[in-house]
């Protein structure tokens, strides 16, 4: 019984001590974020919310300025409080939600940003760094693109700079248009996950950085919400120049080399229907998926290499015309999405080391 009594003392002892001892959270996140449903065409805003910003696309002839903040849900790290900070002046920008941390030592502050439509036109000229870490990504007016520095920042962050990432800026000609190129991947031990190579990729959608580690063909999210009319055509220009590295795969694995397979670049866009089982296009069914309508590509066989710019205008090709209903435009049925990659087996990890795709002056024709 006296053991058991200096036992129990004990653990009252520690338990008091954790307590008082705890530590109050530095975190100023946020974690959910919607607006009424009935005002927008992604009804829960659960997968546009980024490092200091969270995009919401509205219904036709919404005014999302109207709404009020009551109306809206808006969840933060535990012990986190927040407060909303109007922007009069702002034209993509609604307003601001400040948050500030638990200790009270860290805020953020994150811009709600509306896009009533997918730009025209990507020249690649602005670029931003959406995190503490080196790498940057391409941005016009409010959208954001994607690309695979997202996935290996979780481990390169800073440890690598800006042009070591696998996709950045460069200047040609007084303009900037974007690099990507094939780089030598790692062992993610964490995991058990072989990635002999990381292709550059650019895509518009969005990335899920833990399924990245252990499925990354649902890693992937292609497309963003489109209403700005039926596409035609898909044009820009590019430099492709194949790689003079090992062609790396996974084997059981294990990092392995085959110089006897071929690699190319990827250019194309895709519309397809969303339903309520398929919000995305992933890495798996990007191409086979039945519910894309139309796709726009640069074909692997009429991919040049030649040291300037070679200019591309593909149309899109309807596989299900029928489909395609132009009043269902801004009823959240439709979403586009462009994709452009240094290896056609990115995906999986797996192409020739140096493969450099560059890409400019991109457009929509509709």
């Amino acid at each position: 019984m006296k053991r058991f009594l200096l036992f129990i003392s004990s653990v009252l002892i520690l338990t008091t001590s954790c307590i008082q001892d705890a530590p109050l959270s530095p975190e100023a996140d946020i974690l959910s974020f919607s607006f009424p449903q009935d005002s927008l065409r992604i009804p829960v805003i659960k997968d546009a919310i980024y490092n200091d910003y969270i995009v919401v696309f509205p219904k036709k002839d919404v005014n999302l300025k109207s709404c009020s903040m009551s109306d809206c849900s808006v969840t933060v790290t535990p012990g986190a409080t927040w407060e909303y900070i109007s922007n009069p002046l702002g034209k993509d920008t609604l307003f601001y939600i400040r948050v500030e941390s638990e200790d009270k030592q860290y805020t953020k502050t994150y811009s709600i940003i509306q896009i009533n439509e997918l730009p025209k036109t990507f020249d690649f000229e602005n670029w931003i760094q959406p995190t503490t870490c080196n790498y940057e990504i391409p941005a016009v007016g409010s959208l954001r693109w994607y690309s695979s520095n997202t996935g290996v920042s979780t481990l390169w962050c800073n440890s690598k700079t800006r042009e070591q990432y696998p996709v950045r800026s460069i200047s040609i000609n007084g303009n900037k248009a974007v690099e990507l190129e094939t780089k030598e991947g790692f062992y993610v031990a964490a995991t058990g996950k072989n990635m002999p190579c990381i292709a550059g990729s650019l895509f518009l959608g969005d990335f899920d950085i833990m399924t990245g580690l252990t499925n990354p063909l649902r890693s992937t999210k292609f497309g963003v919400p489109f209403n700005s009319g039926k596409p035609l055509r898909f044009s820009g220009d590019y430099i492709y120049k194949e790689g003079s590295g090992n062609y790396l795969y996974n084997d059981n694995n294990k990092t392995a080399i085959d110089n006897s397979r071929e690699d190319i670049c990827q250019i194309y866009a895709v519309l397809f229907k969303v339903d309520e089982n398929n919000p995305y296009l992933y890495g798996d069914n990007i191409s086979v998926s039945p519910n894309i309508i139309a796709r726009a590509e640069v074909k692997h066989e009429n991919i040049v290499q030649i040291d300037d710019f070679t200019h591309f205008d593909v149309p899109f090709a309807y596989t299900y015309p029928t489909l395609f209903k132009e009043d269902e435009l801004y009823s959240n049925k439709y979403k586009l999405t462009i994709v452009f990659a240094s290896g056609k087996r990115g995906a999986y990890y797996e192409g020739r080391l140096g493969n450099k795709l560059i890409i400019d002056n991109v457009q929509l024709h509709y």
